[in-house]
């Protein structure tokens, strides 16, 4: 599939003459010659980007056909520019070629202009007629065709006849829900293969769904022209603030606007025109050929035209330029290779002579040093003897203080072992002692008020049998709460 490289209009007008009824003319007595003009766009630029979708959202008679038509080259604009390098595909109730053939004969006609050969233009009729989805419509004459049938027709043609950029002028409302999802679905994956959409529509659920950025066009001009979501929310804005007018409000806006159409000055357009030319330094010189561009031949834009013959003029410079560069870059690396190589030859003699000096010195420091050690060998030897006779003596000394612990440290392990056999008994009859005196008890909970000495004559028992048996030491450990044992 070839890709769209460019598409982008600029200052794009349209006028066509109003055509009053002939008694009009009798009672103003004005010749045909000086009817009135309507100005259908006025100034609308805009670029399309590969694989991208654009929409033009507005009100019926807002100028989106007449645009689609230009771009379509169906129509010749006014005065602008339209810089073009891709195959147009239009789908619109009007875009089938002959409306007298039948919907195949439309199919093949498509498939034959663009030149395929045998084998693949037999595999694209195939392919559109399963798209299309027609049966028996298919050979009768497309005149026959309902809206909805003829829509089914121009979208399969437009979507599978070797699309770059598509044109869909409000057709996507005139089929119905299953249809409509075959459709989302080839555009989605179109999309995702470069090719680029334009759809006009008067729906914005349609326009959402298909289009990233979106220009709202209202009275034939651009009124927003951005981020879809955000064209969306103003031109819903607009559309509550009008439906809120009252009648005669309603006829005094659109009178306004259709005046402002009928009396438009399209030199404000050219004059923007010419402050992009001096911006990209064009001067008063090249106005006339500027105006001419802009005027009559309408084009490819011109400004871009010459940006595009400089840059290809200094691409040859800048060439030679980059030759020169690596020339010299190459020079400067081959140089530096030859001075690392000489600095390393230098630096491998110098230091072969300064490992055999220092050899040389090494080894005589070596003779020097085995004479001191064979004479220090023998002070060492004498020494160490001494050390170990002296090692010998305190190690015996040691042996014997450690028996001596020992033993001590035995004594002091079996008087300790005793004590403890001791206590262990001692705190087993306190054990016994006091489950002796809990047995046959009961516990109760101390109320407010209580007292060893009440409690034990409660209890017929006496006031040393209560502290023994709970570890009381008086009244003031007997708190509210507690829980004490008292004998049953």
């Amino acid at each position: 599939m070839k890709f769209m490289k460019k598409m982008e209009i600029k200052y794009i007008t349209k006028c066509a003459p109003l055509l009053p009824e002939k008694k009009d003319l009798v009672k103003a007595k004005l010749p045909v010659a000086e009817t009135k003009n309507f100005w259908e766009l006025r100034g609308i630029s805009l670029a399309i980007n590969q694989g991208e979708g654009i929409g033009l959202l507005g009100t019926n008679g807002s100028g989106k056909s007449a645009l689609i038509n230009i771009l379509a080259g169906h129509e010749k604009q006014t005065t602008g520019f339209i810089t073009m390098e891709a195959k147009v595909n239009l789908a619109s109730i009007h875009s089938i070629s002959d409306v007298n053939l039948t919907g195949l004969e439309n199919i093949k006609q498509a498939v034959f202009a663009a030149k395929l050969d045998e084998f693949k233009a037999n595999h694209l009729i195939n392919a559109i007629i399963n798209f299309s989805e027609l049966g028996e419509w298919l050979y009768r004459p497309v005149k026959t065709y309902s809206l909805g049938v003829t829509a089914r027709l121009a979208l399969s043609l437009a979507l599978y006849v070797e699309p770059q950029l598509v044109l869909i002028d409000s057709l996507l409302g005139a089929i119905n829900l299953s249809f409509f999802k075959k459709v989302a679905q080839r555009i989605d994956n179109l999309k995702d293969r470069g090719v680029s959409f334009v759809i006009a529509d008067t729906n914005v659920i349609n326009i959402e769904r298909f289009c990233e950025r979106t220009l709202w066009l209202q009275f034939g001009q651009a009124q927003d022209f951005g981020a879809t979501r955000d064209v969306m929310v103003q031109f819903e804005y607009f559309s509550s603030w009008y439906q809120a007018l009252a009648l005669p409000e309603k006829n005094e806006y659109l009178a306004q606007k259709e005046h402002e159409r009928q009396t438009f000055d399209v030199g404000t357009v050219y004059e923007e025109f010419k402050v992009e030319q001096f911006k990209h330094g064009f001067t008063r010189k090249d106005e006339p050929r500027m105006r001419k561009a802009f005027y009559k031949d309408r084009g490819a834009d011109p400004v871009n035209l010459a940006v595009t013959e400089e840059t290809k003029k200094a691409a040859p410079t800048a060439h030679k330029t980059k030759k020169k560069q690596r020339r010299k870059l190459k020079t400067f690396i081959v140089s530096g290779v030859l001075v690392l190589v000489l600095i390393f030859l230098w630096a491998a003699l110098s230091h072969k002579a300064a490992v055999a000096r220092t050899w040389e010195s090494v080894q005589s420091t070596f003779g020097k040093k085995q004479a001191q050690t064979s004479s220090s060998s023998k002070k060492n030897s004498l020494a160490q003897s001494q050390k170990n006779a002296s090692a010998a003596a305190k190690t015996s000394a040691a042996q014997a203080s450690s028996k001596a612990q020992a033993s001590s440290a035995k004594a002091a392990s079996e008087s300790s072992a005793k004590a403890q056999s001791a206590s262990a008994s001692s705190s087993k009859a306190a054990s016994e002692s006091q489950q002796a005196l809990l047995k046959n008890t009961q516990t109760i909970n101390v109320q407010s008020g209580d007292t060893l000495e009440a409690l034990a004559e409660k209890y017929a028992t006496t006031v040393d049998k209560l502290k023994a048996i709970n570890k009381l030491s008086s009244d003031s450990d007997l708190k509210a709460g507690d829980v004490i044992h008292v004998p049953q």
